[in-house]
């Protein structure tokens, strides 16, 4: 009997102890963890009523062919985009992403890989300091205008065509009602960012109101060459050249000093790049910017001023450091009725920094031996605008010094954004003038679909860039040497009308943007309109969105651009007349909610292109492009 009850009591407390050892469990060793991401379907149909002859050989053109079609994403994008990230500690995290891309090469496979790398994240609080890390993958990144910064504009651009990264919204109309009321659409994180791989530090909170941010890495005009692991011998199956062409340094090292006074801030701020131009690292390449940024916040004014110098050398090129100079001056609407801003800048043509919100107009850059065989503009593989460039309002560029003065105007439901531009050249160095095309500029991109190729075209003077294309007009009012003898000065003239009502108790919104630009051989207070410019553009965009449905939303778009240059551009040889451009596109769209995080955008686009003076430079055609996008 003592022994039964022995045995029950036992029993009893064993199973108790297994109970508790059950409800002991071990902590998990990720906080938190989340998968979130994109998936993107698009397709794409063009037929020519018109073909463009993309190429001449030996007096005879070809043609692109009459009617293709894309499924995939021709901007070299994946159609699902898988974010990963997980939280080990209170103070750390990791990030990565999986894209996953089909190529529809005839071949049953995908193209799987990384996007932006694996990243990880640091925050520590420390007696003196808290402390920022980030490391690893790409990482999108700013500092100031004129050391590393992607220029933004003034929100005065169309919305009909979608680019890859525009955000969903659950109301189908977000994206348009904020256009109307702000100006200005939501972004995603990479908007007015640079990319940057390596580390970046900040340190907040340190004594006396100082913050310090420093970068070291490479940026998207200092890479290196990647080869393919698989492309790699048996023989260097542990080496670094597994995964690098070569081993040239190209890297970038920056940073920003930064006091804060109340509303106000002032900073110390410097951007290096060194590399090489030969394959012994023999030959260097380097940039060097060092400014100086106020920020004041006043009660009826603010004041952001960048002041500094610059200097790019090779070992043919090496002119010493030039000047830099930009002051924004934003002015209440208490003051002058409207609100108002004031842009001035120099910017010297010594002065060149490719990951900066300037353009570089005076300068070709050596390439990097670390770029590989490929020789590009930057080193990087992403062409850009050079020449005498026509820049939208607001661009700077270096070797040009200009103003510029915005104004809104509020009129009940109408709202009237108007902006004025004059720069000039600092120095008489360009024989060239360079535009790009507002209407119809995508469309034309798209005749390349992986590359961003330079004077192509049938008359060799068209050349690619990400989402658009620009155009290079030879001038010929040259001294007898060939020397250039004029300094050009540019205009920019911007009006945007936005007006919104209900119709059948369904909001309506209407857009139109107008912008008028010139240049010519002398100063002009505005847009010049006479055969003085050597190029004058003007450009119309008319816009309307109507939400049939709160589902559903009807895009109709109408776009006119001219281009007309002068007798001191190049002539045609046969017409003997100089540009004469005429581009036209209409458009109808639709916005449809599918589901919840789901939704259909369709858009349909009749285009028109000619040159009356040039008869190859030519096309016309329709284009339907269809995207869902669900995000979860």
């Amino acid at each position: 009997m003592h022994l039964r009850i022995l045995v029950t009591y036992l029993a009893l407390f064993l199973s108790c102890f297994a109970f508790a050892q059950d409800t002991l469990v071990k902590p998990a060793p990720l906080e938190a963890f989340s998968i979130s991401g994109n998936y993107r379907f698009f397709a794409q149909h063009r037929m020519f009523t018109n073909p463009y002859a993309i190429d001449v050989v030996d007096g005879e053109a070809s043609y692109l062919v009459d009617r293709t079609i894309l499924v995939g994403d021709a901007t070299q994008l994946p159609e699902l985009t898988l974010n990963i990230s997980g939280k080990p500690t209170p103070n750390t995290s990791f990030g990565t992403d999986l894209v996953v891309w089909n190529q529809n090469n005839g071949e049953f496979d995908y193209y799987r890989n990384l996007q932006l790398g694996i990243n990880l994240y640091g925050n520590f609080q420390t007696e003196f300091a808290n402390i920022g890390v980030k490391a690893g993958g790409i990482h999108w990144h700013s500092m100031t205008s004129l050391t590393m910064k992607s220029f933004t504009g003034y929100n005065r651009f169309s919305v009909f065509d979608r680019n890859p990264w525009d955000p969903q919204f659950r109301d189908i109309t977000q994206r348009y009602r904020e256009y109307y009321e702000r100006g200005a659409i939501s972004q995603d994180g990479r908007w007015a960012q640079q990319a940057v791989q390596g580390f970046i530090v900040d340190l907040t909170e340190l004594p006396l109101g100082l913050a310090v941010n420093f970068i070291y890495g490479k940026t998207q005009n200092a890479g290196s060459a990647f080869i393919d692991p698989g492309a790699a011998n048996d023989s260097t199956a542990n080496s670094f050249i597994r995964f690098y062409d070569n081993t040239i340094p190209n890297n970038v090292y920056a940073g920003r000093l930064i006091k804060q006074f109340k509303k106000h801030t002032f900073s110390l701020n410097t951007f290096n790049r060194k590399s090489y131009s030969d394959a012994l690292a023999q030959k260097p390449i380097e940039n060097h910017v060092y400014t100086t940024e106020i920020n004041l916040n006043f009660k009826k004014f603010a004041v952001l001023a960048e002041l500094g110098a610059a200097r790019y050398s090779d070992v043919q090129y090496n002119p010493g450091y030039g000047e830099m100079a930009t002051v924004k001056l934003s002015l209440d609407k208490s003051l002058f009725k409207v609100p108002l801003e004031l842009h001035m800048y120099h910017i010297s043509p010594n002065a060149v920094n490719n990951n900066a919100e300037f353009v570089n107009t005076s300068v070709s850059e050596a390439p990097s031996a670390a770029a590989g065989a490929v020789t590009v503009i930057g080193s990087n593989g992403v062409l850009q605008q050079n020449g005498s460039a026509m820049l939208g309002l607001g661009q700077m560029a270096n070797n040009r010094q200009g103003i510029n003065l915005n104004a809104d105007v509020q009129i009940k439901k109408l709202t009237i954004t108007i902006g004025n531009g004059i720069a000039r050249e600092i120095e008489d160095l360009n024989s060239q003038v360079t535009y790009g095309h507002t209407i119809n500029g995508l469309t034309m991109s798209r005749f390349w679909r992986w590359s961003f190729p330079a004077d192509v075209g049938p008359y060799g003077r068209t050349s690619v860039l990400y989402r658009g294309v620009f155009e290079t007009v030879q001038l010929t009012d040259l001294s007898d040497n060939g020397e250039v003898v004029n300094k050009k000065h540019f205009n920019n003239m911007d009006l945007q009308l936005k007006y919104s009502l209900n119709l059948f108790r369904r909001p309506l919104y209407l857009f139109y943007l107008g912008s008028y630009n010139s240049v010519q051989p002398t100063f002009s207070a505005i847009t010049v309109f006479t055969e003085e410019a050597y190029i004058r553009q003007y450009s119309h965009q008319f816009e309307s969105y109507y939400s049939i449905h709160p589902k559903l939303v009807l895009a109709v778009y109408g776009g006119y651009e001219r281009v007309i240059g002068n007798y001191a551009t190049l002539v045609d040889i046969n017409s003997k007349r100089p540009r004469n451009q005429e581009g036209i596109a209409l458009g109808l769209g639709l916005d449809f909610q599918m589901a919840k995080s789901t939704n259909l955008y369709v858009r349909h686009r009749y285009f028109q292109f000619e040159d009356k003076s040039y008869s190859l430079d030519q096309f016309a055609g329709h284009e339907t492009t269809i995207e869902i996008k669900i995000n979860f």
